[in-house]
């Protein structure tokens, strides 16, 4: 009793040190070593309610960690949690392109389908295929290539195995033909692989070859035929083993250093050796996607993909990275489709990162889906403004100020906040300048409406729609908010803008500026277009204003 209650006590400090560690990363505080310690601490405590919620938290706080997801379905499989196994499997499998993860995957799969007979054998044959076509281009692969050949030409003629493998929806008495065609494109399709097991399987493949060629000769079959066969066969494969092998070299050189089960934290956050990591990353990507084997579309399309989806194992905070995947997509990958549904991952995954939201919505206005990128745009924005209950509250008597409905984007500085207003007035501009006038409406109702929205919405009105007078009344109606009318940098565009009207630059400049950059602008301006009694005075100015902000 004592014991039970010892490792109840154990197990619950466990999911405690879990949900304080991830409180700290909602709070944008990482401290990997201590997770590790308590992954560690983890391996070989029986599973319960805690240990499992403390696992939770851990693949909550890194969804992309293999090394975690390993070791929580290693102790639900070790508890005999057959349904706990699936569900977890069900949500790490395709995120994580391990190859120790998915040969966990078929041996939990091989284990449940013994006794189910026939049924059990094509379900298992069924994880295989699955198996090496999601994972089967991996350096590491090569173990389950040969498993799988092994699986194949294990089971004996007679056999309920066999039966189910080779007699299944065939014509009787082709059992053995088909099993030779099978394990030959299987050999066929492990050799163009540059993995660690390549040249035992390249000899592996000459001696099936060879045998099959004996026992055709042996059955009744011309011994020279089958000899012939073997050996075109060979020649026609030799060149390409050959290349595989070739860029296994390269292959194995550019993996050096990688370190595919780091923790997936955001920029920063991964001590000295992070940068190094992504550095290597972008190597090997940039590696294959060179296509150094001179693979057909389908198989490069493969491999390539594999790369970057182990790659967002460890840099899955790495916007660049989703963002190089995306346009590889396009480009040259699987197509546009397969590029949308790379940003919608990247965004779920990055849900502040402004430049995937707009990658996002500028893919699918290009391909003509403007409904689906204004929704990309309305998704952000309407966590900048008040929900409609705070609307209606503020209708009310003494109803206090709206506040912004909130979320990620709605967290980030008010600059951002106004670069989303800014790119949904551009995009509606592209409709028409009406829309673009109705977007700078309704962001000026919004709460904390940056100053940055004006400039743009009078530049705007100036550069595209040539109507100076409807911008200069922006700028006017922006210097009605107390805030802006001191804030510099808005006053320096509304200069910039008057460059062109100078008497109107004139007569609307300070009389004296308080601020270093905006007389230093005006000094800068009348040396370039004034006389000489205004770049003196200006001179006077500036040199008064420098004395006082020192």
């Amino acid at each position: 009793m004592a014991d039970d209650r010892g490792r109840g006590r154990g197990s619950e400090s466990l999911l405690e040190r879990a949900r304080g560690l991830r409180s700290k990363t909602l709070s944008d505080v990482y401290d990997v070593q201590a997770y590790k310690q308590l992954l560690d601490d983890l391996r070989g405590t029986p599973m319960s309610d805690d240990v499992r919620g403390a696992y939770e938290e851990l693949v909550h706080a890194f969804s992309t960690a293999v090394g975690i997801w390993t070791r929580y379905v290693e102790a639900e499989m070790s508890a005999g949690n057959t349904e706990a196994v699936k569900q977890v499997f069900g949500r790490c499998l395709l995120q994580c392109p391990s190859v120790d993860l998915w040969f966990m995957y078929l041996k939990f799969i091989k284990r449940t389908n013994e006794i189910r007979g026939a049924e059990g054998i094509l379900e298992t044959k069924q994880a295989y295929e699955f198996t090496l076509d999601t994972i089967g281009q991996d350096i590491h692969s090569g173990p389950l290539w040969q498993e799988y050949i092994s699986f194949l030409s294990a089971p004996k003629p007679g056999t309920p195995a066999y039966q189910a493998l080779w007699s299944t929806g065939m014509v009787g008495g082709q059992e053995e033909s088909t099993k030779t065609t099978a394990l030959r494109r299987t050999y066929q399709r492990a050799i163009v692989v540059p993995t660690h097991s390549l040249e035992l399987i390249w000899k592996n493949y000459e001696t099936f070859e060879n045998t099959t060629a004996a026992a055709t000769s042996s059955t009744g079959g011309s011994a020279a035929t089958a000899k012939t066969f073997s050996t075109r066969v060979l020649s026609e494969q030799r060149p390409r083993f050959q290349a595989a092998r070739m860029a296994y070299r390269e292959r194995k050189r550019k993996m050096e250093g990688i370190d595919t089960a780091a923790l997936p934290v955001p920029p920063g956050k991964g001590g000295p050796a992070q940068l190094d990591q992504l550095k290597l990353w972008k190597a090997f990507l940039e590696y294959e996607r060179s296509n150094p084997q001179r693979l057909e579309p389908a198989s490069l399309t493969k491999r390539v993909e594999l790369a970057y989806m182990q790659a967002l194992m460890c840099l899955l905070h790495f916007p660049e990275v989703w963002y190089d995947y995306a346009r590889w997509h396009a480009d040259a990958g699987e197509g546009v489709a397969s590029a949308t549904s790379t940003l919608l991952r990247a965004v779920a995954a990055l849900p502040s990162c402004l430049l995937l939201h707009f990658a996002l919505a500028d893919l699918e206005e290009a391909q003509g889906n403007s409904e689906a990128a204004k929704q990309v745009y309305e998704n952000l924005v309407k966590q900048l403004e008040p929900p409609p209950e705070a609307l209606q509250q503020q209708q009310q008597p003494n109803g206090a100020a709206p506040q912004p409905a909130g979320g990620p984007i709605a967290d980030l500085p008010s600059d951002q906040h106004a670069l989303v207003w800014i790119q949904y007035m551009r995009f509606a501009r592209r409709d028409s300048v009406t829309a673009s006038r109705r977007m700078f409406i309704r962001a000026k109702k919004s709460p904390r409406c940056p100053w940055q929205v004006y400039v743009a919405s009078a530049l705007m009105e100036w550069r595209h729609a040539r109507l100076p007078d409807v911008a200069r009344k922006i700028f006017e109606k922006g210097l009605e908010v107390a805030e802006f009318a001191t804030t510099p940098e808005f006053i320096l565009a509304y200069s910039d803008f008057l460059c062109g009207e100078y008497l109107h630059l004139r007569s609307s400049s300070y009389a004296g500026s308080s601020c270093v950059v905006q007389s230093t602008w005006f000094l800068v301006f009348e040396g370039y277009l004034g006389q000489i009694q205004g770049l003196l005075s200006k001179q006077w100015m500036n040199a008064g204003v420098c004395v006082t902000s020192d």
